[in-house]
């Protein structure tokens, strides 16, 4: 790809990454354009992607990404009442923007070398972060958000953002990129760019989404419920895999049970970010 990577255009693949993401259906258990939660919309969503995008652009700059995360979380909450919207996309996201500013042809290596040398004051801005929202890492809970002397406590043990995501990768899986080298990302978007060569770009969304579901167990699952949710939503992806069950039936099963993959999707964001940057369109 020899188009020149600006700030403009790396924005705007992340701002339509987010939306096709949400756009893609029939997503199982997530926020598709035939579902809706009670309180989160489709719409939500897509205001959301397009309401970051200023902060998104100011991300090639040497704006920190603790504080990045900070003002994406203000700026998308401000455009809708659904909350939380794309928390784990923008810590998969904010590396990945820096890291195509800096060296495009070298974007996992620049992704995983920005991500360790985060500072103090990054994990200090992204813990107010998540204290905005309302969403936790396991790992981190002995931190809490709401007490200033916790964030004194980070600066205390010199914690960096970096630390954060490594304290909290055992159980969450989009840190867990941060520690393996965004190595599920990069693998989503070469399956997303390798099936959208055959097929519609939706079909490419959602059955990478299914593999990834399939592969390993979702932690925003397991957090909110318990890793044998988790586990028994892995198992169910599986069945569609081998033609148990069908993609429609597990969609309108996990809808009804209230179950929500919510980590798998951050990562389907970052590969359809990675892949639009390759030169995937739609």
């Amino acid at each position: 790809m020899e188009r020149l990577l600006t700030p403009s255009f790396i924005a705007r693949c992340a701002v339509l990454a987010m939306a096709l993401e949400v756009s893609g259906t029939p997503k199982p258990g997530n926020i598709d354009r035939d579902h809706d939660y009670s309180d989160t919309k489709y719409e939500d969503f897509i205001a959301a992607a397009i309401g970051v995008y200023p902060v998104l652009e100011r991300a090639s700059r040497n704006d920190g990404i603790g504080q990045l995360i900070l003002d994406a979380c203000e700026e998308s909450t401000s455009w809708q009442p659904g909350g939380n919207t794309h928390f784990g996309a923008y810590i998969l996201l904010f590396p990945l923007i820096k890291a195509a500013t800096s060296d495009f042809h070298d974007l996992q290596n620049m992704a995983i070398n920005i991500a360790r040398e985060t500072t103090v004051d990054d994990a200090v801005q992204f813990y107010r972060a998540f204290g905005k929202v309302q969403v936790k890492m396991k790992g981190s809970e002995e931190l809490d958000v709401a007490d200033e002397k916790s964030l004194e406590e980070i600066r205390q043990r010199g914690l960096t953002l970096f630390g954060i995501m490594e304290m909290s990768s055992k159980n969450d899986m989009v840190a867990r990129e941060w520690t393996n080298g965004f190595s599920r990302s990069f693998k989503a978007a070469e399956l997303i760019a390798e099936r959208r060569l055959t097929g519609t770009l939706n079909d490419a969304v959602v059955l990478t989404y299914l593999d990834l579901l399939a592969d390993e167990p979702d932690t925003f699952i397991s957090k909110k419920y318990d890793m044998a949710k988790a586990i028994y939503v892995q198992g169910l992806a599986i069945d569609v895999q081998e033609r148990r069950m069908t993609l429609n039936e597990l969609s309108n099963r996990l809808y009804r049970e209230k179950i929500n993959p919510g980590s798998t999707a951050d990562i389907i964001i970052a590969g359809i970010f990675i892949a639009l940057l390759r030169g995937m369109r739609v």
